[in-house]
């Protein structure tokens, strides 16, 4: 059976793509892909307010091997960073475990993570206009 590939390396594929139609008719095929197009509601929806400092945090990228998958289980775990989320949730501890989740995840999607968080696209071949 196939390794089902990473969010950050389907992205990677489709900003690779040479022109803007054939990325646009590649995004269009991972409609089912919940976890991909929340990531990408996530970095660019105005709406979406992440609670957490800008710029990237100290830690440690997971150095494990086809770590891929985690962040498809992982991403139920993303209310707790965006306002609203969990409102009760200590300014310190959100932090903390945005920290671990990071940490438990693919490092490219690690920087995926990132810059979403900081409302930017990591490939210069997906933009707002794009998605």
């Amino acid at each position: 059976m196939a390794r089902r590939l990473g969010v950050s390396e389907i992205l990677k594929k489709i900003s690779d793509l040479s022109n803007e139609n054939d990325r646009q008719s590649s995004l269009a095929t991972c409609g089912d892909n919940a976890v991909l197009v929340m990531t990408l509601k996530y970095m660019f929806d105005p709406a979406v307010v992440f609670e957490l400092p800008e710029g990237d945090p100290p830690y440690k990228p997971n150095d494990y091997l086809d770590q891929q998958s985690n962040y498809y289980s992982d991403f139920r775990r993303m209310y707790l960073f965006i306002k609203g989320g969990n409102p009760g949730l200590h300014k310190l501890k959100r932090e903390s475990l945005f920290v671990q989740f990071i940490e438990g995840i693919d490092p490219e999607d690690a920087k995926l993570v990132l810059a979403m968080k900081d409302k930017r696209s990591p490939y210069p071949g997906i933009t707002y206009d794009l998605v």
